[in-house]
């Protein structure tokens, strides 16, 4: 499939602080997201719940965002004695845990925040973290096992309040090594094993009745300690208008129809860690942004440089290109796509400039502008 970036040129511009900085004591360990409320405000959540805090920012735009409160839980993290109001995994297994932010949607009508979350279990469990070997402090080769979240907030994310669990891989989410208490459920065979569904982006579509997740299956060699795969997946739901959220369905064999939680699933995108997307007003195209993995590496599993690719239906994607900046590949581990500046439609981009966010594991988040300018004829 023939992209956008065969006749036009990404040029990056300089670096920028943005409000999700260290500094201010927000720790950001994946994409930031944004929604704009019916108001014509400018939303942002940003930070994780085991370190610094979580922060709701808002604004015009992304100029003049400042943290307005901070995120606070109505329920529980940590053990699984206690975490999630005790609503259990869908496999069955106790949650247990921490939240990373992810996915921020407002509904238009009933001014409802809703939040989705990614999580995994081998971190912060206070003693019932593990992953797929067993019990652990922190996860061996980062292979504990991730499942999406869903919360809600009536207070402008003042107070959140737990939902349920929307996301889940077809996988069960432990190996025979160990089950941590799901009973008479056969765990994955030690070996090849998927590591669930989650590493998530939140799209919501103006163009289409859906809202999106894009997420990732990590699939890992237990023996080796590398990831061999990490394809971009996706799931979706129905807008509605009356303060709720429906159920998540996956993409599965050429059409949504599998359920979000359990079931199949067929990857949209090959070798894409993190995906973002953007809608290009101008030229008809969704921009995905995404890292490619290093499959098979022991020190750095993640590439940490930006890709490319653009589509005109989310499902079918042209090959990726890297974008270089100073005469080097460019880029770091979260890569979140903006309009320019957060101005306007904060997925949306007009012209020919948008802005992407870039970020490490809890490290400051940094913005840069993009213009795409087109190729000289030959």
């Amino acid at each position: 499939m023939k992209g956008l970036f065969e006749k036009y040129t990404v040029t990056v511009g300089y670096g920028y602080e943005t409000p999700f900085v260290n500094k201010a004591d927000i720790y950001q360990d994946g994409t930031v997201p944004f929604c704009r409320d019916g108001k014509g405000t400018l939303w942002a959540m940003s930070g994780h719940s085991h370190m610094g805090h979580i922060g709701m920012f808002s604004g015009k735009d992304l100029d003049d965002m400042k943290e307005a409160h901070r995120a606070e839980l109505n329920f529980c993290v940590g053990s699984a004695d206690y975490a999630f109001d005790r609503i259990r995994y869908p496999e069955g297994v106790k949650a247990r845990g921490s939240i990373w932010p992810f996915g921020l949607y407002i509904c238009p009508v009933t001014n409802r925040f809703f939040c989705y979350f990614h999580n995994e279990s081998g971190w912060n469990g206070r003693g019932s973290a593990y992953d797929a070997f067993g019990l652990c402090e922190t996860p061996r080769y980062d292979s504990d096992f991730r499942h999406v979240g869903l919360m809600h907030s009536d207070d402008e994310g003042r107070t959140w309040t737990f939902d349920r669990w929307v996301l889940t891989g077809e996988e069960v989410c432990f190996t025979e090594n160990y089950n941590p208490g799901a009973g008479n459920v056969k765990g994955q065979k030690a070996g090849l094993i998927s590591l669930g569904s989650g590493d998530f982006t939140f799209y919501n579509d103006m163009h289409g009745d859906y809202v999106y997740l894009f997420y990732n299956k990590l699939k890992l060699d237990m023996k080796e300690g590398t990831f061999n795969e990490c394809d971009v997946f996706a799931a979706r739901a129905r807008k509605r208008t009356d303060g709720v959220m429906g159920d998540f369905v996956k993409y599965y064999d050429g059409a949504f129809c599998e359920a979000g939680n359990l079931g199949k699933e067929s990857a949209i995108a090959k070798n894409g860690w993190h995906a973002r997307i953007i809608y290009s007003e101008k030229y008809k195209k969704y921009i995905m942004a995404s890292s490619p993995i290093n499959a098979g590496s022991k020190t750095m599993p993640v590439a940490d440089y930006l890709e490319l690719r653009t589509s005109e239906d989310l499902l079918n994607w042209s090959e990726p290109i890297s974008v270089e900046k100073d005469g080097q590949k460019f880029g770091s581990h979260y890569h979140g796509l903006v309009s320019y500046h957060g101005k306007g439609r904060e997925q949306v981009f007009e012209g020919d400039s948008f802005t992407l966010l870039l970020g490490h594991n809890g490290t400051d988040v940094t913005a840069y502008d993009f213009i795409l300018t087109a190729n000289e004829r030959k």
